[in-house]
This record gives C-alpha cells, sequence and structure tokens, in this order.
C-alpha cells in the first residue's frame, strides 16, 4: 500500500523544508526504497506576475493583480494528476501545499488508489511566521499568512491534525510526527473497505491491512489478540513460546519497524510471516535491506499454498523498500523443505557461511546443529 503524506500550513510555517527532510527520513532509514515529492508552489512558479505586490493580499483575499481562482484551480489540478502518476508507480508521494477546502479531492485520491492519507497542518506562533517570511523577503505575504495560521488552527477538519513547530529544529519534527503519525491519518471512506483485486492492499473497517484477500484466504497486518493464539498453538506443538515475542511483533508493527502479515484461512489465524523494515544484526545488518522473519504455517494446513502465498506478500513489500531481501534457514533435516523452497524461489547463499546463536561461525569452529545454527540467503527483487 503507497502512502501520501501531506503537509498543509500557512506561509512561513515550514512546510517545503519538511516535505524534503521528511523524504529523506523514509528512504535513508530504509521504510521507503524511493519517494516522490511534490511541492505545490513550484506549480506556481510557472505563473509571470508582476513584481508590485504591495497590495497583492487584503483581509486575507487576492487583489485585483491575479486571478487567483483561476491559478489555484491550475496548481491542484497539476497536484492530483502528478501524485496519481506516482501512487501508479506504487511509490509513496509527500506533498506540501496550503489545503483550505480541498481536502475532499485528497480523500478521494487516496481511495480511488487504495492508499493511506496522512494529512499534518503544520503551524507555528505568529513571531516566528513573520520572522521567517520576512528573512526570505516575502513582507507583502505576512498578513495572508497570519490570516490562513488563524484560519486553518480553526478548521474543524484539521482538528488534531495541527502540529506547532514552534523552537523546534526539522529533526524535532520528523521524530515528533513519525512516533505519532497513525494520528494523522485520515478516516478512508468505508465503501472503499473489501474492494480490491487479488493483489490489492487497503484497509478494512477495523483498520487492519489487508494485502491480500480471495475466497478462502486472507493475509492481514497483526492485532493484539493474534499473540494469544501463537503462543496457545505454539505451546501445544511441545514449543517453547513466549508470548512476549509476538506482543513484540506487534509494537513493533505499530512503529513501523517490522510488517506482520497475518494468514486467515477460512476465518481462523493459521500462521504468520513478517518483515524487518532495517534489520540491525546478521551480515545484512544495517544495510536497509529487508529481512523475512519467523515464516510458519500451522501443521494441519500444511502444503495448502500459504506458505507460498506469504511469501509473495513479504516480497512484493520488499520490494517497494530495496532491491534485495534476505533471510535465514536453519540448517538441520527439520528445515529441510523451507531450505528447497528458498531456492525454487530465487534465494542463494550470501557467501558469509553459516551462522550460530547470531555471531558468524568462524572456520573449523563448534557447534551445535540446532536452531540456532543459520544459513542466510538473499534473492534479487526484479
Amino acid at each position: 500500500m503507497s502512502n501520501i503524506y501531506f503537509i498543509s500550513g500557512p506561509c512561513g510555517a515550514g512546510k517545503s523544508a519538511l516535505a524534503d527532510a521528511f523524504a529523506k527520513h523514509l528512504t535513508n532509514t530504509g521504510i521507503r526504497k524511493q519517494v516522490y515529492v511534490i511541492h505545490g508552489d513550484d506549480f506556481h512558479q510557472g505563473f509571470v506576475e508582476t513584481d508590485y505586490k504591495d497590495s497583492f493580499w487584503k483581509d486575507g483575499l487576492a487583489a485585483d493583480q491575479i486571478v487567483w481562482t483561476e491559478i489555484l484551480k491550475f496548481n491542484w489540478e497539476c497536484i492530483i494528476d502528478t501524485a496519481e502518476k506516482v501512487l501508479e508507480r506504487g511509490l509513496d508521494v509527500v506533498i506540501d501545499y496550503v489545503v483550505e477546502e480541498e481536502l475532499p479531492l485528497l480523500l478521494k485520491l487516496a481511495k480511488e488508489h487504495k492508499a493511506k492519507l496522512y494529512y499534518i497542518v503544520l503551524t507555528a506562533s505568529e513571531d516566528v511566521i513573520r520572522q521567517r517570511i520576512e528573512e526570505r523577503g516575502d513582507v507583502e505575504m505576512v498578513e495572508r499568512a497570519l490570516f490562513l495560521k488563524k484560519e486553518l488552527e480553526e478548521l474543524p477538519e484539521n482538528q488534531g491534525h495541527v502540529y506547532d513547530n514552534t523552537g523546534k529544529s526539522v529533526q524535532d519534527e520528523i521524530a515528533d510526527l513519525y512516533e505519532h503519525m497513525e494520528s494523522y491519518l485520515c478516516c478512508e471512506d468505508a465503501d472503499s473497505a473489501g474492494k480490491a483485486d487479488d493483489s490489492g492492499e487497503y484497509s478494512d473497517d477495523d483498520g487492519r491491512t489487508i494485502y491480500y484477500r480471495d475466497d478462502k484466504l486472507t493475509i492481514r497486518s497483526m492485532v493484539p489478540e493474534d499473540a494469544k493464539v501463537y503462543y496457545d498453538t505454539y505451546l501445544s506443538y511441545d514449543w517453547h513460546p513466549q508470548i512476549e515475542t509476538y506482543e513484540n511483533y506487534y509494537t513493533e508493527q505499530q512503529n513501523g519497524e517490522r510488517l506482520v502479515f497475518v494468514p486467515e484461512y477460512e476465518g481462523k489465524v493459521v500462521g504468520i510471516c513478517t518483515l524487518v523494515l532495517h534489520p540491525s544484526e546478521g551480515p545484512w545488518g544495517g544495510k536497509n535491506t529487508p529481512e523475512i522473519v519467523d515464516l510458519c504455517v500451522f501443521f494441519h494446513i500444511h502444503k495448502s499454498g500459504i506458505g507460498s502465498k506469504l511469501l509473495d506478500v513479504a516480497e512484493a513489500e520488499a520490494a517497494k523498500r530495496s532491491d534485495t531481501v534476505f533471510l535465514a534457514v536453519g540448517c538441520h533435516s527439520g528445515y529441510g523443505a523451507a531450505q528447497r523452497i528458498y531456492v525454487k524461489r530465487g534465494y542463494i547463499p550470501d557467501g558469509s557461511g553459516v551462522w550460530y546463536q547470531n555471531k558468524q561461525l568462524d572456520q573449523y569452529a563448534p557447534c551445535v546443529n540446532d536452531d540456532d545454527l543459520l544459513l542466510f540467503m538473499s534473492k534479487e527483487l526484479k
């Protein structure tokens, strides 16, 4: 699923600076492989206007020197058209522009492309906005900016989406916003729920991300109740599960660190697969290459194709962020079937040898052929 991050706010709020820095954050941390940035004001720059702007704005409205209605319409058409082309390519898009009455356009865009819309309204104190505008030499825009500040902060649809960056660096803004990003998510139209093709991805009425759905199988994001299902199932296999492991999976999913794919067959959870977005350990640690971790299909439904479909979904999500995905598989015979599956899907050993207890095993070093003896394999994603 692609994301739309739309940053609104008055002149001088720092929209463009945040848009550029936030896009860099998404790519540099490995959350996204590529992100496209649209600065709405860039479309405005195509209009050649008079240098005499002293009376451009009066009581928050544009004066007769510019045909503002036509310019605004043109700018929004360009923003939406460009964003559509980006979303069609499966990329995230970060947009900055002033939103007054145009939020329905963004909601429609998100619905038509089954994207999540995160809507942020930047603001700052009047003194800060005035200072920023004066420093860049646009004194004639101060009145308009202060008018917009008041208007945008008071709009009913903006409540809960306003972020005051007074006294904060761009890095502070990114840290704050990313930590609480879900609170800036605009509700999707309920009509869009359940309407995706076999490979589509969208949110259902319960807010769960749906990665795949057919008549019997649904692959969705994790909910807190799933942790107990995994614990009870693995306990019944005489394994030694820790429920904290799966509770942590959910927390990491909510923090944007891990994607959790939960397969439901005929309405019942039947396995799990996760994708760590920027792993810090192993031969690929710190390289922002996603790692597939903990692929498991419950015993009673083996050989049903669910494991293959989970890998399809995980690889598709990894491909949005990287040219490569990797995983680790056990070396003993209990992992024989998994080893064969990975090879058939194009995974090859990464050349780092075997690892034991999270460390690369030296030549001739002693080890035990247990679940901690691992071979890392990688696959290039087309």
